[in-house]
């Protein structure tokens, strides 16, 4: 098994499309981890995407807002125009797991 951490979306994008077999996304690890315990999934690449850029935040636009696909569950009810706006995405989030887990789970995961 491979683990790599790109920079960039380029990188991780072209690790999964080169991927020889079985390829992961890790963003959180809650889910990801738990599937290849229990032997459900058992791939040859994990692609880490935490440390690409714009994915650990929460953008406010003018449609709305930009989650990225590493921002934790925890750090959704810590933005306080989106618990405002989307009470009901920070309410769902709040519904996974223990307060350890949402500070590791994504709401892609």
């Amino acid at each position: 098994m491979r683990y790599i951490r790109p920079q960039s979306m380029e990188d991780a994008v072209g690790l999964l499309a080169g991927a020889a077999g079985p390829a992961a996304i890790l963003a959180g690890g809650s889910d990801l981890l738990v599937r290849m315990k229990g032997g459900f999934v058992e791939p040859e690449l994990i692609v880490d995407i935490k440390a690409i850029e714009g994915l650990g935040e929460i953008t406010e636009t003018a449609d709305g807002f930009r989650i990225g696909a590493a921002v934790p569950c925890a750090v959704l009810g810590e933005n306080a125009a989106l618990k405002k706006a989307w009470p009901g995405v920070v309410e769902a989030a709040k519904l996974i797991g223990s307060k350890q887990v949402q500070g590791r789970c994504t709401i892609v995961g």
